[in-house]
């Protein structure tokens, strides 16, 4: 018998609005994913535009073109958009010109990825320079457009919801494959009609990669935790999607419970609100802290007792919080307050790695919470089969090797 001959080696494009080191966790997850596929081979490229996530988060400009673990990265010059909604539209037609014109001058490549940023609209450009370049279009959904942004109230508007649906329907069946993080996506994509489940794949995200190289001093006397203190804490983007006032009302159904905390660490739209809510909490039980750097992120998880993953009701269908996976990777246990018919719930209960509660009930997150302070010893077991899991399911090499073998398959497709 002869040996079946090697798959070949690709040229992938690889787009996403913001990379390395700008501050959302897939700019990072994305490096690690394209320098993966570059030491297997492939001729890798990036595109994406200079850091401006964060209005504060102090970002030195990059090369506009460098090469990056053996990846060609270009970023384009958008201005910072910080809420102005003509700038993001502006920047929305200039990022997806450019993807047109990158892929014209460059090309032609085999493969053409595409994230859900920004949404729908990005997905659509890179789909049509796919088609009309030659390669093919991989569309890696983060998180599903505009179900989400009906949702948050970004896409209230029927007819804009419609429109845009539609254009992303059209995305998902023009893919080659659609990549998506949980089971429960993959259902929501493949109620779009004309989607394949074939054609869908479910590849989770990793703990979040550090690219630094430095070693972290330690804690700003602020973020420690007080001795005898049980921390819940929250780190990300503090969105008003995620159902976070019900956190803020558990802690005064707490209120008696004097050692516990709760932390709030990241930005976002709901800070505002969530302050205000807090009352005489504030500054005291609960607290809030800025955006930090991924190593100090990583030192605050590790204080905390209980690590929180919430959404508002339904959005457990188009998303999965990636954070998830940074908790686990520091060995933390999870506080998730999902629906319990959700994949996030049923793998908490079915790895006994922290506690599942519906979403929208502070009574019956107080009582959670009360329940697991009471019960050491359920607690150790929960933070041991945390260690674990984050060890087995999310640890980065893992993730990746899936990553190559998916591009392995397409390659042995073309």
């Amino acid at each position: 018998m002869t040996d079946m001959p090697a798959a070949p080696h690709l040229k992938v494009l690889a787009i996403h609005r913001y990379y390395w080191p700008d501050a959302p966790p897939y700019a990072s997850m994305l490096r690690a994913i394209v320098a993966r596929w570059a030491a297997d081979g492939h001729t890798v490229s990036v595109l994406s535009s200079q850091p401006s996530y964060k209005r504060d988060a102090d970002i030195p400009r990059q090369p506009a073109e460098q090469e990056l673990d053996g990846v060609a990265v270009r970023r384009l010059d958008l201005p910072a958009e910080h809420g102005r909604l003509l700038t993001r539209l502006a920047n929305v037609v200039r990022f997806s010109w450019a993807i047109f014109r990158h892929a014209r001058n460059h090309g032609p490549y085999d493969v053409i990825m595409a994230s859900t940023v920004p949404p729908v609209v990005v997905g659509a450009a890179a789909r049509l320079a796919a088609r009309f370049t030659g390669a093919r279009f991989v569309y890696h959904c983060m998180d599903i457009h505009p179900e989400i942004g009906r949702i948050s109230g970004e896409f209230r508007n029927p007819l804009i919801f419609s429109l845009l649906r539609r254009i992303d329907a059209g995305n998902c069946r023009a893919a080659a494959r659609v990549v998506v993080l949980s089971k429960d996506m993959e259902v929501a994509i493949g109620k779009r009609s004309g989607v394949y489940d074939a054609n869908i794949e479910v590849i989770n995200n990793f703990n979040l990669p550090s690219f630094s190289g430095e070693q972290p001093a330690g804690l700003p006397a602020a973020l420690e935790k007080g001795e005898g203190q049980f921390r819940l804490l929250f780190a990300g983007n503090i969105g008003r999607f995620q159902g976070l006032e019900a956190v803020v009302d558990a802690m005064f159904e707490l209120g008696s419970r004097l050692n516990i905390e709760l932390v709030f660490l990241g930005e976002g739209r709901a800070v505002s609100d969530l302050k205000a809510r807090s009352g005489k909490f504030l500054g005291g039980r609960i607290r809030f802290f800025p955006h930090q750097s991924v190593d100090v992120a990583r030192q605050v998880i590790r204080t905390a007792d209980l690590c929180l993953v919430t959404l508002a009701q339904g959005i457990y269908q188009y998303a999965f919080p990636s954070k998830t996976m940074t908790y686990l990777g520091e060995g933390r246990p999870l506080l998730v307050c999902v629906e319990s018919c959700s994949e996030l719930a049923a793998f908490v209960r079915a790895e006994n790695v922290g506690i599942a509660v519906d979403p929208g009930s502070p009574q019956a997150l107080a009582a959670a919470i009360a329940e697991l302070v009471d019960d050491p010893l359920r607690y150790r077991e929960m933070e041991e089969q945390a260690a674990r899991a984050g060890k087995q399911y999310f640890d980065q090499s893992t993730v990746l090797d899936r990553w190559s073998g998916f591009m392995r398959e397409l390659a042995a497709e073309t």
